[in-house]
């Protein structure tokens, strides 16, 4: 009989742990789940209720009620981060957005990583006053390497930045030149010193890297006022996630060209400062909303965001004194870019040039650049249309003066590694002779 009454024990609390969950009530939507005793729980409680002696009954009973209270619920497990917009999963995130910043090589404290730009263009139509010293992009239709440079920036410890690059495509011989090849010290936490070959602070649309503009070229006026690459020390800051930033520099003078369009000379001073005085540069920047990032389009169809600046130069040369300002407002806003620059610069003639010129009076001119786009397909497909209205001197009106309209569109592949832009460029003179200097232009560019 004591052997019936433990199996019938057991055969009981097996019976009560099978039964239906759904004959209890169902618990408050706000009360925690109760836990569901698994079959296999129930049968090693039947083993243990089995197991027990003659009284086991009330410790069978507590095991049966502690399986049916609730136990605490686990804190869920923490969702994937979504995918970043662009990004396409497997091997398409190696070329995400950003992954330039993530193309480096560590050795230790020292961090490297490439620069290269391939820039090819073919010219389907060219006029047949189209002359490469007046600034247009081609003289004949055909094929052009624009642009062939490579090169290594780094950065070792935060504490030292620096870059050397060539232009491999400069001249038509194609001979190597220097492209840039500077350091920079931190020397506070928001302070840089910088020293060599660097592109000089004036202009917005010069500081822009040749790669990241929303057309072929950059604006005529700037390619014929802009002193760009210069050698030098100049310091630069930025504070406040660039709510403001300054930069200030002294170079070797700088040189230009009798022919306005041809703009100044970039140069790198083999022979040290053989000819020339010195010069000085600054600007002052803004911008209030947040980074507007490198390139002038806004690729990814950003919140809006505003950049405004100003700057200016003084050039003590050994043939000319030559002084600019400039001054820039660039908008971002869901996709859509809008540039204003105006410049000025002035040029005088020395009673006893250090080299022979032809200028012998002092020239003003003046530009405004207007440019906007928009990105149709977010960091693929933009279109855009600039206009410049300049005029080399002021006291003079001839065919020099220019009307010049620019407009086209642009594909961009793998976060700007490849860029398809074509564009056509109308030129008009405002006064003397109308010339037929018009460029249709396609460019192929790879950018690293």
């Amino acid at each position: 009989m004591r052997h019936l009454a433990r199996v019938a024990g057991g055969a009981a609390v097996l019976l009560a742990a099978a039964t239906p969950r759904a004959q209890e009530p169902e618990p408050a939507a706000e009360e925690p789940a109760a836990a569901v005793a698994s079959p296999g729980d129930a049968q090693a409680e039947a083993v243990e209720a089995a197991a027990e002696p003659e009284g086991a009954a009330a410790p069978a009973a507590r095991a049966s009620a502690q399986a049916r209270e609730p136990r605490p619920r686990e804190a869920p497990a923490p969702a994937s981060p979504a995918p970043a917009s662009g990004d396409r999963g497997d091997r398409g995130d190696l070329l995400s957005p950003g992954f330039r910043e993530r193309v480096r090589v560590a050795l230790g404290p020292l961090e490297i990583a490439p620069i290269a730009l391939l820039a090819l263009q073919a010219a389907p139509y060219v006029g047949d006053d189209a002359l490469g010293q007046a600034g247009d992009s081609a003289e004949r239709p055909g094929f052009r390497l624009r642009r062939v440079r490579a090169g290594l920036r780094g950065d070792v410890a935060g504490l030292v930045r620096f870059a050397i690059s060539t232009e491999l495509a400069g001249d038509d011989e194609g001979t190597a030149r220097i492209h840039e090849a500077w350091a920079g010290v931190t020397a506070a936490r928001a302070i840089e010193v910088i020293a060599g070959a660097r592109t000089v602070p004036f202009s917005r649309s010069a500081m822009t890297g040749a790669g990241d503009g929303a057309l072929a070229e950059r604006p005529l006026a700037v390619r014929a006022i802009a002193p760009f690459t210069q050698v030098g020390i100049q310091a630069e800051g930025h504070f406040q996630d660039r709510a403001f930033s300054c930069h200030a520099g002294v170079y070797n003078a700088f040189q230009r060209s009798d022919q306005f369009y041809a703009g100044p000379s970039e140069s790198l001073a083999p022979f040290g400062n053989r000819f020339e005085g010195i010069a000085v540069a600054g600007r002052v920047a803004t911008e209030p909303r947040g980074p507007l990032g490198r390139a002038l389009q806004d690729v990814a169809r950003s919140p809006f965001r505003l950049g405004v600046g100003a700057d200016g130069f003084f050039s003590d040369g050994g043939a000319r004194t030559l002084y600019g300002a400039s001054a820039d407002v660039l908008v971002h806003a869901a996709g859509l870019h809008a540039l204003g620059e105006v410049l000025w610069t002035g040029a005088s003639p020395k009673a006893v040039p250090t080299q022979p010129i032809a200028q012998i009076t002092s020239i003003s001119s003046l530009a405004l650049v207007f440019e906007a786009g928009y990105m149709l397909i977010a960091r693929k497909l933009g279109v855009s249309g600039r206009v410049e209205w300049i005029d080399p001197n002021l006291d003079i009106d001839d065919e020099g003066d220019n009307l010049v309209l620019t407009g086209g569109a642009s594909y961009h592949a793998y976060d700007d590694l490849v860029k398809a832009q074509l564009e056509v460029t109308h030129r008009e003179e405002l006064g003397g002779l109308s010339l037929s200097n018009d460029v249709l232009l396609l460019q192929l560019q790879l950018s690293l």
